[in-house]
């Protein structure tokens, strides 16, 4: 069951003016003194404005050199993160493609090959002229693998370079 009562606006009026209890009309006071409804409002109502007053007393404004200072800070430190996004962006694909790089020179070598290579250097580092044809015959497949890289990622890089953003 809910009640109502007429009033329920002006007592409202009243404590939002500032003027509950003692700047108001005495025909206020008196019906608030008698209606249940209304004084619950009032009591109600005056608890939340007096926690609101609170709020506003312990409320510390910095001054406007402080906030100007702390929005060129923040502007100058989203700068900051925005431009090295793109450095990190290439450094990864860099480093993928370096792995990449590793893992396609590994595949191309013949397996005999990589027994020899761990007993050579085992022995010790002597180089002929026979570990050098070995070492070139996969020197084509890489410089292709290493172009076919730079042709991919340098469009990016220049892109992430010339953009404003």
């Amino acid at each position: 069951m809910t009640c109502e009562c007429d009033r329920e606006q002006d007592v409202l009026d009243a404590l939002a003016a500032g003027r509950w209890p003692a700047r108001c009309d005495e025909d206020l006071r008196a019906h608030v003194e008698t209606c249940v409804v209304c004084r619950d409002l009032a009591a109600v109502a005056a608890a939340f404005a007096d926690d609101r007053d609170d709020g506003w007393r312990d409320v510390h404004v910095p001054s406007a050199g402080i906030a100007w200072w702390r929005a060129q800070l923040r502007a100058r430190e989203d700068a900051a993160r925005a431009a090295g996004r793109p450095v990190a962006f290439i450094q990864g694909v860099a480093v993928s493609v370096a792995v990449w790089l590793a893992i396609a020179l590994v595949r191309v070598i013949p397996a005999q090959s990589l027994g020899e290579w761990r007993a050579w250097l085992a022995d010790g580092v002597t180089i002929t002229m026979a570990d050098v044809s070995r070492l070139t015959a996969a020197v084509p497949l890489v410089m292709f693998v290493i172009v076919g890289a730079w042709l991919l990622l340098a469009p990016i890089a220049i892109y992430f370079v010339a953009t404003d953003e």
